[in-house]
């Protein structure tokens, strides 16, 4: 691991044919996901949401002829810009050994 590199846990950088939603009391957002880890994803979407409390969290993983819903997930978004937002999970991702298969 790189000695400027801060995150702790193995990512995936290319999830392309993964979407997710965030959903709260404020609404709902969809976007594409990127960087996806243990800890959290950076999730790519137009008119991202600020950061805010806790979010429910869907992620949709697109197979050649099927499709693998994760969801009673949750998570905080930690980072907004104009491209997307970083969302850290509440709790460990302990699906990511999933991922994979679908890359």
């Amino acid at each position: 691991m790189n000695s400027g590199e801060r995150r702790e846990s193995y990512r995936i950088a290319d999830v392309s044919k993964a979407m997710c939603n965030l959903t709260s009391e404020d609404g709902s957002f969809q976007g594409s996901l990127r960087n996806l880890s243990r800890a959290g994803f950076f999730l790519e979407m137009d008119n991202p949401p600020e950061i805010s409390g806790t979010y429910g969290i869907e992620i949709i993983l697109e197979g050649g002829h099927s499709r693998l819903v994760v969801d009673s997930l949750f998570g905080v978004v930690t980072r907004s810009d104009e491209s997307g937002v970083a969302v850290e999970f509440t709790e460990t991702f302990e699906w990511l050994v999933l991922a994979p298969i679908f890359f």
